[in-house]
């Protein structure tokens, strides 16, 4: 959704740069631009890669306004091509762009909490062995599903692995598919963002995921997860 977030041109000034790839092209060209590279407290952040390094970003600079210049797929009206770095500058610094807002979820498990961009997952942590869950959400229960995992996931993630194990494509709501359920029910649910999804293992050993974040939480039986909208938005620059 596009915010409501008042812009004030000045303040965007200081950045910082997130890569896959060498950023020194995109450094010189913000600097030649009047903008301040720097590490710390940025006003906004250039992500230049693809989805990962978005979600590196996001993980890295919660909240913080996000250019995201796209060197994969194009999937987003936010995803930019670094062919017109200068053009997106000059209008940064001109106030002629919108803050784009998406949702994250949270998960928390064994007083532990995980934030993604993308998805949540429960996912098998040996391929040897499935993993056997409960699960429910707006007072339907699910009972000895049995599988590779579950995920959870936004519409900023829609496009993504939970597409990829089922998923159908949605613009609102949360998004959940199954990954190689053996009891088969619904390919995959969307329900509404204020759901909270309730999710407890019966027979592990399991990992819980955010995006592409390496902080794991393992999970063993009669370990429970909560899932929800978080508070926290990601913001992103759009040029309408």
């Amino acid at each position: 959704m596009v915010s409501d977030q008042a812009k004030d041109p000045k303040k965007l000034k200081r950045v910082k740069v997130v890569f896959r790839l060498d950023p020194l092209t995109v450094k010189q060209v913000l600097t030649e631009e009047g903008f301040e590279v720097v590490d710390k407290n940025p006003d906004f952040v250039v992500c230049y890669g693809g989805d990962g390094t978005v979600l590196y970003g996001e993980r890295e600079y919660p909240q913080v306004p996000k250019l995201i210049l796209k060197t994969s797929r194009i999937c987003r009206p936010y995803d930019y091509k670094p062919e017109k770095l200068r053009k997106y500058l000059n209008q940064i610094k001109s106030g002629d762009y919108q803050i784009y807002s998406e949702m994250k979820l949270e998960a928390t498990a064994k007083g532990k909490k995980l934030v993604g961009l993308n998805e949540i997952q429960i996912h098998l942590k040996l391929p040897i062995y499935a993993v056997r869950f409960s699960f429910s959400v707006n007072g339907t229960k699910y009972d000895e599903l049995i599988g590779d995992g579950v995920i959870v996931s936004t519409p900023f993630g829609a496009t993504g692995y939970y597409q990829a194990t089922g998923g159908e494509f949605f613009e609102k709501g949360i998004g959940i598919s199954f990954n190689n359920l053996h009891n088969k029910i619904e390919s995959c649910l969307v329900v509404p963002e204020d759901s909270v999804i309730g999710l407890t293992v019966t027979r592990g050993p399991a990992w819980l995921l955010a995006d592409n974040n390496e902080d794991f939480i393992a999970l063993d039986a009669g370990d429970s997860v909560k899932i929800k909208k978080s508070e926290s938005m990601a913001n992103f620059i759009y040029f309408s």
